[in-house]
């Protein structure tokens, strides 16, 4: 077939039979017509049938490798003149008919399918290879492929056609340079050259593009007689670039000499095109899953951190050194005014030089990227910067020197944002080392500085919320009213991580009579309402205690009634205790509403719980509410407190109780405060996850 029939038919062959050949792998043979013996075979062949020495007979190659015909009957039987290695055997050109191959396994009984071309080189220049054929056997693995191309080549004229898209070439190593000697129409086809570079080497494919390595393995090959596939860049007769999968392998006469190289060529150009983009869209899709990753972790570690100035000192680190070299954060206060620069750089030894530039922070001119961005009047910002730019944003030589020393180049800011205003700018620099920023890393900023906005805003918020929460816990829990023969300590642990108050409280004063009156409750909840509920019940108690010097018991069954007239639903707990006045021994009186028995550690070193019985506040009125008496000696501690102090999920009410009277044992010769401060270091030395009220008294 010449190059212009190979050209026609092709064409028809693009749209018939676009999937069945391209870009497949095929095994190759070479086969002396005269006596139908089998001189070489390519990998693939011998992968077909196995074990087979050459040269062999073309029926014992068949025989191994199971070929059968389109009809089932196996291509070695003599009798079968009609099979295609029967005729090419007989030097008849086959140009596309289907046979199965043996690949039966213990997990499948499926037969693999394949198109045999047969090509006799009677046309070859060299009179050594007119009397072989070249044998080629493609694969079709898929049922419909099979039929689609047995349908086409059955509609075509010539069947030729299905040979035209593997390109083939026929190379002798015993001449000089290893030449050409034989070339298919199909390479034409894929390279614009024809017969006419016979006789050359085929390095005239290649271009300025092509991989030297490449060549050099395929050169490395030829020289030592072995089989080589390489994929590279080569270049057709126009200067148009293709990609080529190369297949040379070696054609070995019996005394193991190599006479020929065979190569097949397969323009891959669409599927390495293909196998790109696919690369691409992958990167593309692993990149955006690291920015989301960097995104997440960033927005996660500022979240977790409640104080809004560490915060702020945490952001430019958080970005050093993943997505830059160094950065700074830079914050407004309320006045629009800037109060505040933090700057992290990824090399250690310039961690001082960073720590300066954080002194210097009032010479950033206000012509500056980052200040022009923090005052609104840019937005998101990419742009490259050199050393000379430095001057032009700073007021002093020395805040420009260390902004050299840092490391310029490339440069990011983004606006940090909370509730539609600007509340700061995040400035990233890449350094002269590194790639400069893409739109993609302005991209990835932009949200960062939404997100960090957000966050900072928070934690500014969160900032507000616990100190207008400390101010209401100081206006509840006053001091104690000083009491002539008692010392009294109180304490207020907050719970950790929360809003520094909750329905914990504690309270002392003194009535009419001069008895001092000694309370522990808590509100159950632990935020700013349980916080304004106990301060009801505070001062309902107070109010209740004071009037008419009221015993415990009293004051428990009243407030029991003002909380349901007053339409009041918070449950709580609470002690109530009275301690009367005057020198010596102390009569106590107490009445529990639900609520720990308190401790008391006597001077004899006894140490025992002050038990009583009765049901939470909050049930309602007519509730059963007894008082109960007792007489403390001097020296006596008496300790109330919350259950913050002893409950633990991992532990028994009875063996932290148990152990708080151990300590209570020990401390009780020290002073109130101090006992009140030991009992915390104690009983929570890993802080608590509720609040703690305590309240220490000592007799006479």
């Amino acid at each position: 077939m010449d190059g212009t029939s190979a050209a026609v038919a092709g064409g028809a062959l693009s749209s018939d039979l676009p999937r069945v050949l391209h870009g497949q792998p095929g095994a190759v043979l070479l086969v002396r017509v005269e006596d139908g013996t089998v001189l070489f075979a390519n990998p693939l062949a011998e992968q077909l049938a196995p074990g087979v020495r050459l040269p062999c007979p073309v029926d014992e190659w068949s025989r191994r490798a199971g070929l059968q015909s389109s009809d089932g009957d196996d291509i070695d039987d003599p009798t079968n003149d009609a099979s295609p290695l029967s005729r090419i055997v007989h030097g008849e050109p086959v140009h596309g008919e289907r046979v199965t191959a043996a690949r039966s396994s213990d997990m499948s009984d499926e037969r693999e399918a394949l198109w045999v071309i047969g090509l006799p080189l009677t046309d070859a220049p060299v009179d050594t290879l007119t009397s072989l054929a070249l044998v080629a056997l493609l694969p079709l693995r898929e049922a419909g492929m099979v039929r689609d191309a047995q349908q086409s080549a059955e509609r075509l004229h010539s069947r030729a056609v299905l040979a035209s898209d593997l390109s083939f070439t026929i190379s002798d190593p015993t001449q000089p340079d290893n030449p050409l000697v034989w070339v298919n129409p199909a390479f034409e086809k894929v390279t614009g050259y024809g017969r006419d570079v016979l006789g050359r080497n085929c390095r005239f494919l290649q271009g300025p593009e092509t991989d030297r390595e490449a060549v050099r393995r395929i050169r490395t090959a030829l020289e030592t007689g072995d089989t080589v596939t390489e994929l590279l860049l080569n270049y057709r007769k126009d200067g148009t670039a293709f990609w080529n999968e190369v297949v040379i392998s070696p054609v070995r006469d019996s005394a193991g000499r190599v006479t020929h190289f065979v190569g097949v060529q397969s323009d891959v150009t669409l599927r390495v095109q293909a196998e790109r983009e696919r690369d691409e869209a992958l990167a593309a899709a692993r990149d955006a899953r690291r920015r989301l990753e960097f995104l997440s972790q960033v927005t996660d570690q500022l979240s977790e951190v409640l104080d809004p100035d560490a915060a702020q000192d945490l952001l430019p680190s958080l970005v050093v050194p993943e997505f830059a070299e160094w950065a700074f954060a830079t914050l407004l206060d309320t006045s629009g005014r800037t109060r505040h620069i933090r700057a992290s750089h990824a090399d250690p030894d310039l961690t001082e030089v960073a720590a300066r530039f954080q002194e210097l922070h009032a010479d950033l001119g206000d012509n500056s990227i980052s200040m022009r961005v923090l005052h609104g009047d840019l937005g998101p910002t990419l742009v490259s910067i050199d050393d000379d730019h430095a001057d032009a944003v700073t007021t002093t030589r020395e805040t420009a020197d260390v902004l050299r020393r840092l490391g310029l180049g490339s440069a990011v800011v983004v606006p940090l944002r909370a509730r539609g205003a600007v509340t700061g700018s995040l400035t990233l620099l890449s350094g002269p080392d590194r790639p400069p920023f893409t739109t993609d890393d302005l991209a990835t900023a932009t949200d960062l500085g939404a997100r960090a906005g957000v966050a900072l805003e928070n934690a500014r918020l969160y900032a507000q919320q616990r100190t207008s929460s400390e101010t209401l816990q100081r206006s509840l829990l006053t001091p104690p009213t000083p009491s002539p023969g008692l010392s009294i300590a109180t304490r207020y642990h907050p719970a950790a991580e929360a809003a520094q108050v909750g329905g914990d409280w504690y309270d002392a004063f003194t009535q009419p009579d001069g008895s001092t009156v000694v309370v522990i409750g808590d509100v159950m909840g632990h935020d700013v309402l349980a916080a304004a509920a106990m301060g009801q019940l505070r001062t309902l108690v107070r109010a209740l205690a004071y009037d008419r010097s009221a015993q415990p018991g009293e004051v428990v069954r009243r407030l029991d009634e003002l909380l349901e007239g007053l339409g009041v639903t918070t449950l709580a707990t609470g002690v109530v205790m009275q301690l009367e006045a005057g020198p010596g021994a102390r009569r106590v009186r107490w009445c529990t509403a639900g609520h720990l028995p308190p401790v008391v550690a006597a001077p004899d070193g006894e140490v025992r719980l002050l038990e009583g019985e009765g049901i939470v506040l909050g049930l309602g009125s007519g509730q059963q509410r007894d008082q109960q008496e007792g007489t403390l000696a001097p020296g006596t501690l008496l300790l109330l407190y919350t259950d913050g102090l002893v409950e633990r999920r991992d532990q028994p009410m009875e063996d932290r109780l148990a152990e708080l009277r151990s300590v209570v044992r020990d401390l009780a010769d020290l002073e109130v405060d101090a006992v009140c401060d030991a009992l915390l270091e104690r009983m929570l030395p890993d802080g608590s996850d509720d609040d703690v009220a305590i309240v220490a008294v000592r007799v006479g």
